[in-house]
């Protein structure tokens, strides 16, 4: 999937469990109130939407080797702990659509069709 543009669904259901709250408390050192402007944003277009855009780069093993340093700006950068061993992909230049696009969503990936008038301004081909 390196090299293409994935369509980002926010679910239907919230997590199972808490682990993701430890995540941004941990290595990113939210409080209470930042965890929750952060879910408050991720919520403007609801659920059970294709809400944004992101572009896949490479995927690489966390080796096992990293130093104490690497280890947590890798886990910073993720939003993951216990990386070693684990896979990775480089994710960049997310972006929200124009609006949400309802769309029941899958266990796996999908494709989905999104029209024009949704895309991102900085998505749209530009005219030569």
């Amino acid at each position: 999937m390196r090299n293409c543009t994935l369509a980002i669904h926010i679910a239907q259901k919230d997590w199972e469990c808490d682990e993701w709250k430890h995540v941004l408390a941990g290595p990113l050192g939210m409080d209470g109130r930042q965890i929750q402007e952060l879910l408050d944003s991720g919520e403007r277009f609801g659920r059970g939407v294709v809400a944004g855009l992101v572009e896949v780069g490479y995927t690489w093993c966390c080796p096992e080797d990293q130093t104490e340093v690497e280890l947590k700006e890798l886990e910073r950068a993720a939003l993951l702990t216990g990386l070693s061993q684990k896979y990775l992909t480089r994710l960049s230049n997310p972006r929200w659509l124009q609006q949400p696009l309802y769309a029941r969503g899958h266990k796996d990936v999908w494709t989905v069709d999104i029209p024009v008038q949704l895309l991102p301004s900085s998505s749209l081909p530009t005219a030569h």
